[in-house]
């Protein structure tokens, strides 16, 4: 296990020995004369901590009372997603066993979201998955009711279709958060084995949500597309150029043979299969491209990876561990940037900081870079890449915030850069983001967004109420739009003040509650266009809850 002290104490003894010398040494020198000057200061913030979960249990019935407010909704299924007519053999089907089963998928779907939410802080991974639960939870509820009252199979199949296409890509994601307790995974084998069953009574079979997969297999086709033309123009010099740009546009092809079964509707065999191989080109063909260490081509390259991911998810195809030859790459970049920050480190640049304890901060951070280049050379575990990931993640936090302050343009893009490899790194080994991490202004300006169409929607239904409670619902809407607008203006000023930021978005959610309260009266056919925004606003709520905790 790796030792900060025992690292640090070790990397001092070679200095002193001067049996090493490199960017880090030059800067510990350099630091050396003039942290001799600087007196030792140290300050301590401290952040607010909130424990109480009402707000965002009440944000979670908001999201099920939303979703359970079109169970009488007519079944339309269309498009890509509208699962094929089963062929069913009625005489082979016990509609005692499905109703039993469908109701033991939906208890444990409940028991699910109760679970998820209780531990949503301390697994902050769970929660973008949250809302699908819930839509699961709350379709199989609505199913299970039909089903006591009907006795169609074709219908019930077909409806059961669809919680399959959700239900197969949320638990694949769940089982994928890293953290997560022992009783939300008991639950999500239940549920898995329960889906099977029905899938096997009501003789469907699995779901693809082809509608998402065609999104997503289309954003990566323009994803290589991009990188192909960086190839083209930043390897433009190299003998192998044209080579790589035909192959690159092989693995396109590929691709775009995949886009194609999908909309073909071809089966999902078929599917997975021609995708594999579309993955296989594509890991030969980037890990060429990853030995020119071109910045603009790791770009392109990761994003790729990012589509590669979500693709996997909607296949259902097993998570691979971290890419070791992704994490080696990006760690020899990370090395880099900061080696190149230490060089560029001079006195006369340091100088110009408050004083602080520069030596060790600087020797502590490259340490935890040293430590992660050692684990990936000895093709550690994927969870020892994590360990060692955290330990620079935590070290960051001081040493950026400590030389930031650098009156600097070339050293703060300096900065800027080791930032990005970071996060570059952090995608590679699959880490969620943590919540500092969401951009509240673009949040809020969604927010926004909705709330205008949630105007919208409305008017149209309100055009029939009565003009008190007309009035009154077009002042909750427009009242939330200003709170809205007023947060985004919060949120740009500069600094941002948290405290600020927290009050506002209090007066946000409680200006929603009355919001949502009056919407949830419509009757009319806008009923469900209102709570399909309502459901998209509620989730955006929760995000900012998390983002401002």
């Amino acid at each position: 296990m790796y030792s900060r002290y025992r690292h640090t104490i070790s990397h001092h003894t070679k200095c002193k020995d001067m049996l090493s010398f490199g960017p880090r040494v030059l800067l510990i020198l350099v630091l050396s004369g003039f942290v001799a000057t600087c007196s030792y200061s140290s300050a301590f913030a401290q952040s607010p901590n909130d424990d109480n979960s009402k707000l965002v249990n009440d944000l979670l019935r908001l999201l099920e009372k939303s979703e359970l407010a079109t169970r009488d909704r007519e079944y339309k299924p269309s498009g890509l997603d509208l699962p094929p007519t089963p062929q069913l053999n009625a005489s082979r089907i016990n509609i005692n066993e499905v109703r039993d089963t469908l109701d033991k998928f939906s208890r444990d779907s409940s028991d699910l979201a109760i679970q998820l939410n209780r531990v949503m802080y301390q697994v902050p991974g769970v929660r973008e998955y949250i809302a699908d639960v819930l839509k699961v939870r709350a379709r199989a509820s609505i199913l299970a009711d039909r089903v006591r009252r009907t006795n169609d199979i074709n219908q019930i199949a077909t409806e059961y279709g669809e919680i399959d296409q959700l239900w197969r890509v949320v638990a694949l994601q769940l089982d994928q958060v890293r953290g997560l307790d022992r009783q939300s995974r008991n639950l999500i084998t239940s549920m898995n084995a329960a889906d099977r069953k029905l899938g096997d009574l009501l003789q469907t079979g699995p779901q693809l949500k082809r509608t998402d997969l065609l999104r997503q297999t289309s954003a990566l086709s323009n994803a290589l597309s991009i990188l192909i033309q960086d190839v083209e123009y930043e390897l433009s010099r190299e003998p192998q150029r044209l080579e790589l740009v035909r192959q690159g546009q092989e693995v396109e092809q590929r691709m775009i043979q995949v886009t194609n079964l999908i909309i073909d509707r071809q089966s999902y065999d078929s599917i997975k299969r021609e995708y594999l191989a579309f993955r296989d080109s594509w890991n030969t063909y980037a890990t060429r491209l990853r030995s020119y260490h071109n910045r603009i081509l790791s770009r392109g390259i990761q994003r790729v990876v990012q589509q590669d991911r979500s693709i996997q998810e909607l296949l259902w195809l097993p998570q691979d561990g971290a890419n070791l030859q992704e994490v080696a790459h990006l760690t020899e970049a990370l090395k880099r940037d900061v080696d190149e920050f230490y060089r560029r480190a001079t006195l006369r640049l340091l100088i110009s900081l408050p004083p602080a304890n520069y030596i060790a901060t600087s020797d502590e951070f490259y340490g935890t870079v040293e430590n992660l280049i050692d684990t990936v050379n000895h093709n550690e575990s994927t969870a020892n890449l994590i360990t060692s990931f955290q330990y620079i993640e935590s070290s960051w936090k001081d040493f950026s915030a400590m030389f930031h302050t650098v009156e600097s343009p070339a050293a703060l893009q300096l900065l800027d850069k080791v930032d990005n490899s970071i996060n570059a790194l952090r995608i590679a080994l699959r880490i969620e983001k943590p919540s500092d991490s969401i951009d509240l202004a673009k949040l809020v300006v969604a927010l926004e967004a909705q709330s205008t169409q949630l105007s919208l929607i409305a008017e149209q239904w309100l055009a029939t109420e009565s003009p008190s409670f007309r009035q009154a619902t077009q002042n909750s809407i427009r009242d939330f739009s200003n709170t809205a607008h007023e947060l985004h203006r919060i949120v740009l000023m500069q600094p941002a003040s948290m405290a600020l930021i927290r009050t506002k978005s209090n007066e946000l959610f409680e200006s929603w509650f009355q919001v949502h309260e009056k919407i949830s009266r419509c009757e009319t056919h806008e009923k469900y266009q209102l709570q399909e925004t309502a459901v998209r606003i509620t989730q955006m709520l929760m995000d900012l809850r998390y983002a401002t905790k």
